[in-house]
C-alpha cells in the first residue's frame, strides 16, 4: 500500500515536491518537525522549516532527483554562512545516536578500515586514532574494540560473503561424489602426512625413486583455497605409487601407515581423468602478465570436446565430467558475461572472432562498431587517422624532438591522389570510418597464438585508431578469479606477534575481508 503523505501550506522550495508530512484524523500534518520522503519513505528531521536536512539526504540519497533541484539561492546560502541559530548551535554539540544514518555511516567507515589495513581492534581506544575523528566530526562518538570485534567485523563479514559467494565448478562437481571420493583423498593426505613427519621416509622415497627410475618429485599436499592443488596431489600418488608402497613395506616402526588399495586407486585414477583437462585449462587462465579473457571462448569450445564421456570412462569420470560442463555453461551462460567474452575474442588478433558462429558474430561486430562510435563522440580530443587509408602504415616523428622537414617533391600523380585521399576521408563519417577499420581487421589473417595482442595493437594502432581503443578496455580484463586466492602472504599481515591473541574466526574473517573488501 502506497504511504500517503500530506504538504505543507505555503512552502514555496522546490525541495518540498520531494517530501511531504504524515496526515493527522483532519488530513493536516501530523508533525511538521518530521518530513517524509516520498522516494524511500525515510523520515527526516525538518524543524523550524528548515530545509538543509532535506538537500542533504536528496543529494546523498537520491543524486538524480537532487540534479533537477534549481541551483539554491544566493541569501539563503549567504544566511547559512553567517551567524548560527541557539538551535543549531545546541544541534551541533550533540552526539549522533548509535541509529542514526550519519553514526553508522561513519562506524562503517571505520570498520572497513580496520578489515583492509588489517590493524588491530585495540586502534579504536588509542588517543590520537580518537582525536582523528573528533577533529573530523566532533558529533560521533566513537565505539570501543569489543563492538568491533563482536559486532561491525562479523557484520561486515557477512555481508561481503554473501556478495562473493561463488563455488568454484569443481568443488560443486567433487561435493556431488562426495561419498566415493572422502576416503581416496583422506588416503592421499595420510600419506602426505606420513612423509613429511619422517626424515627418514623421505630419504628412502628418493632412494626408490632412482632405484624404480621414477622422476624424483616430493609428494604435494593439497590447499583447501585452490581445487587444482587436489589434483597434483592425486596425479602425484598416481606417478610415485609403487616407490610409496616400497617404502612402507620396508618402513619397521610400530605405527600404522596408511594403505594404498586398489580401489582407492581407482576413485584417484577417476578423479585424475577428469580433473587433469580442467588443471590445464585453470593454469592457462590464471594468469596476470598475459591477456586471457579472449581465450575463454576458445577454451570453453575445447573442453567441450575433451570432457566428452568416452566409452572407456568409468562411472566415476563420466559423472565428474558431466557435472563440470553443466556448472561451466551455468558459471558462463549468462547474456552479459557472453557478450564480454565474444567482443574480446573478437578484438584478439589471434583469434578474430575464428570460434563463434555466423550470427554470434555479426552481432557482436555491431556491437563493438556501435560502442567505439560511441568512444569516439564521448572522448577528447578525437584521434584523426590521417589523410592514408586504414591499412597502411604511417609514420610520425618523436614527440619533443625538433626536425627538419625535407623538402619533396611531388608528382603529379602523386598530389592528385593525396588530395582525392583527404576529399574521401574528409567526406567519411565516424561510423563509416569505423566499419573501415573493422573490414580491414578481419580481413587479415590471425597472427601467432604466441604472440602478445596487445604488442600487435600498439604496433597497429595508427592504423586502427578506433578499434585499439576498444582493445585496450577489453583485453586487459582477467579472465579467472585467481588473485582472490592468494590471500596466504595476506594472512601473515594479519597475525603478528602484536596480534597473536587473535581468535581462528576472526583470522578468517580479517583476511577474507582484506582482501575482498571493496574501498
Amino acid at each position: 500500500m502506497a504511504l500517503v503523505l500530506v504538504a505543507k501550506k505555503g512552502t514555496t522550495s522546490p525541495i518540498w515536491h520531494f517530501f511531504g508530512f504524515r496526515p493527522d484524523e483532519r488530513g493536516q500534518p501530523r508533525d511538521l518537525t518530521e518530513a517524509v520522503c516520498k522516494i524511500c519513505s525515510c523520515v527526516i528531521r525538518a524543524k523550524d522549516g528548515q530545509t538543509t536536512n532535506l538537500h542533504d539526504h536528496l543529494r546523498v540519497r537520491h543524486p538524480a532527483e537532487y540534479a533537477t533541484l534549481p541551483a539554491r539561492a544566493g541569501p539563503s546560502k549567504k544566511a547559512s554562512q553567517g551567524q548560527q541559530t541557539i538551535t543549531g548551535a545546541f544541534a551541533k554539540g550533540t552526539k549522533y545516536k548509535t541509529d542514526s544514518d550519519r553514526w553508522r555511516q561513519l562506524t562503517d567507515a571505520v570498520t572497513r578500515f580496520l578489515a583492509k589495513e588489517m590493524v588491530s581492534f585495540n586502534t579504536v581506544e588509542k588517543p590520537s586514532f580518537k582525536a582523528m575523528l573528533h577533529t573530523f566530526d566532533k558529533q560521533y562518538e566513537l565505539p570501543g574494540r569489543k563492538y568491533f570485534s563482536k559486532t561491525a567485523i562479523p557484520n561486515l563479514f557477512n555481508e561481503v560473503r554473501s556478495n562473493i559467494m561463488k563455488e568454484l565448478a569443481i568443488n560443486n562437481s567433487l561435493a556431488q561424489q562426495r561419498a566415493s571420493t572422502d576416503r581416496a583423498f583422506g588416503v592421499c593426505r595420510a600419506v602426505n602426512t606420513a612423509f613429511s613427519h619422517s626424515w627418514l621416509r623421505r630419504r628412502e622415497l628418493q632412494k626408490a625413486q632412482v632405484e624404480m627410475k621414477l622422476p624424483e618429485h616430493s609428494l604435494i599436499t593439497d590447499c583447501a583455497t585452490r581445487w587444482g592443488s587436489k589434483q597434483q596431489m592425486v596425479e602425484r600418488i598416481l606417478e610415485q605409487e609403487q616407490a610409496i608402497k616400497r617404502v612402507f613395506a620396508q618402513d619397521k616402526s610400530r605405527r600404522p601407515l596408511p594403505q594404498l588399495t586398489w580401489q582407492d586407486m581407482t576413485v584417484l585414477e577417476s578423479v585424475n581423468n577428469a580433473l587433469k583437462p580442467v588443471a590445464d585449462f585453470t593454469d592457462i587462465l590464471s594468469g596476470e602478465n598475459y591477456v586471457t579473457v579472449s581465450s575463454l571462448l576458445p577454451m570453453l569450445a575445447h573442453l567441450e570436446g575433451v570432457l566428452e564421456e568416452s566409452v572407456d570412462d568409468s562411472k566415476l569420470t563420466a559423472d565428474l565430467k558431466r557435472v563440470i560442463l553443466e556448472q561451466m555453461e551455468g558459471r558462463y551462460g549468462d547474456d552479459t558475461i557472453q557478450r564480454m567474452t565474444r567482443k574480446a575474442t573478437l578484438l584478439d588478433p589471434r583469434y578474430r572472432g575464428d570460434h563463434m558462429k555466423p550470427p554470434e558474430l555479426h552481432s557482436t561486430k555491431s556491437e563493438i562498431m556501435e560502442e567505439t562510435v560511441r568512444e569516439i563522440d564521448l572522448s577528447l580530443p578525437r584521434p584523426t587517422p590521417g589523410p592514408s587509408h586504414a591499412g597502411e602504415d604511417v609514420e610520425e616523428p618523436d614527440a619533443g624532438v625538433a626536425t627538419v622537414p625535407k623538402k619533396k617533391k611531388w608528382s603529379l600523380g602523386s598530389l592528385l591522389a593525396k588530395r582525392a585521399a583527404t576529399a574521401a576521408a574528409a567526406k567519411l563519417t565516424d561510423e563509416q570510418k569505423v566499419e573501415s577499420e573493422m573490414t580491414i581487421y578481419l580481413q587479415e589473417m590471425a597472427i601467432d597464438g604466441e604472440e602478445d595482442p596487445l604488442t600487435w595493437w600498439k604496433t597497429n594502432e595508427k592504423r586502427f585508431p578506433f578499434m585499439a581503443r576498444l582493445a585496450r578496455k577489453y583485453l586487459c580484463i582477467c579472465a579467472t578469479s585467481t588473485p582472490s586466492e592468494r590471500v596466504f602472504s595476506t594472512a601473515g599481515s594479519v597475525v603478528t606477534p602484536i596480534r597473536s591473541l587473535l581468535k581462528p574466526d576472526k583470522v578468517n574473517m580479517l583476511v577474507f575481508l582484506a582482501r575482498n573488501i571493496e574501498i
